[in-house]
Order: C-alpha cells, then structure tokens, then sequence
C-alpha cells in the first residue's frame, strides 16, 4: 500500500485536519487539497482536539530526551548546555537544547548526570519536526517548538516539566503550555500533568495519567482521547 505522506506546508494539513475530523480520509485513499487561495472555515471542537494530540504526541515523543540525554549525544559544549540533533532517518528531525542545573532554579550550570533542575528547547527560530502515522497508509509531518523546565529527580530518572511552545502546520500556528507534566526515563508516556492549546476562540486541554491513551477536554464541553502511538482521537462515548 503506497503511503501518504501529508507534509506541514501550504494548507494541504490543514485540510487533511478538516477530513480526519470527518472521518472522511482514509488510509491510501485519494483526497482533494484544499486551493493555495481557498479560506478555511472556522475551527470545530472535534479539528481543535486532533490538532492537540499532535501536540500530544511531539511531547511524548521530545520530552523523555531531557531524562535519556547521556552526555555523549552533542558535540562540545558549555558545562551544562548540550545542543543535541535528533538522528537522520528517525521520526523527530531538528534540534533541541537540554541545560542542567544544581541548586534548583536559578542555580549553577551542572553536568546532566547530577542535575536537580533542567530545562529543554528548541533554538530561537528553529522547529522539531514530527512524523506520525496516523493510521495505515497516512503519515503526518509537522513541526513543534518547546521553551520547557522543571525539577529532576536522578535517583529516579523523572522530571516534572512546565513551560511554552507552539504547534506549526503550514500556515496555522497554535500555541500551548505545560503545567507539571510527568516524564519518565523508561516511557514515553507522561505520567501525569497537562497542557492547554489554544485554536482560534478555543481552548483544548490535555491530561496524560501514564497510559499510552491521554484525555482531551473541549472548551465546549466535548471530551476526546487520544492515543499516543497513533496520534488519532476518538470521541469519549461513541
């Protein structure tokens, strides 16, 4: 089966965004591109949820980096600030920085195998580019940035990240941030914690409870899950 890559440029995601919410597009089907001068309609609560669980799914995919960085990834640098490329041939392309911290907050620079505090981000002007196969046959690519930082606990490899970002597709830019999301070493699924995102006039939020499946609250009231191996979303009740 030929796979569909549904690359972020133009309006073409936004467009295959209008179809997943439908449930119109499917796995090696052909669909229309929306026109380079056609205007979008409004965004519903069903597009705004899938649009998070990219989001979603970009945190689950990065955010682990800050606990599994061992030093030897990047190149020279600083005590304590590593710039890292994530490797050619992956699903997450682009760079991230990771700084290391004693004394909490405010503290001094810190090799990353003693840190108490981190923080994680994407270099002014540079994005994180993430690949997902929605389903078989569809593969998504967007771009996210992170401004994240939080507490490290070493003895148990954990972190508790807050802090900004963006989700980039094309020429739609939504913004989100993170309120004490739980990371962990030895999975890819925060353990707890949650991020607001923001589409237009409404606010999604995302709680994650350490399962591969997060919950995904409408401003309207509507109420999705999102599975983090997919990055597709189903209605709660359906």
């Amino acid at each position: 089966m030929k796979t569909k890559h549904l690359k972020a440029s133009g309006l073409g995601l936004a467009a295959v965004m209008l179809l997943l919410a439908g449930g119109l597009l499917l796995g090696g089907c052909e669909s229309d591109a929306v026109a380079p001068n056609e205007t979008l309609p409004e965004v519903t609560d069903q597009e705004a949820a899938q649009q998070a669980a990219l989001v979603a799914v970009g945190i689950a995919h990065v955010g682990p980096q800050l606990l599994k960085f061992d030093g030897l990834k990047a190149g020279p640098a600083e005590l304590g600030v590593y710039p890292y490329d994530f490797p050619e041939g992956g699903d997450i392309t682009g760079s991230i920085v990771l700084e290391y911290f004693t004394g909490g907050e405010g503290g001094n620079h810190s090799s990353w195998n003693n840190a108490d505090y981190g923080l994680l981000y994407t270099p002014e002007g540079e994005e994180v580019s993430v690949a997902v196969e929605l389903f078989e046959g569809v593969e998504v690519v967007y771009s996210v940035t992170f401004n994240l930082g939080g507490p490290i606990n070493r003895s148990a490899d954990t972190a508790t990240v807050s802090g900004p970002g963006t989700l980039i597709m094309g020429e739609i830019v939504r913004d989100f941030t993170l309120t004490n999301v739980f990371l962990d070493a030895v999975s890819s699924y925060p353990g707890g914690g949650s991020f607001d995102f923001t589409a237009g006039s409404i606010v999604v939020t995302v709680t994650y409870d350490g399962t591969r499946f997060a919950t995904v609250t409408v401003s309207g009231g509507a109420t999705f899950e999102i599975d983090l191996d997919t990055g597709l979303i189903s209605s709660v009740g359906d």
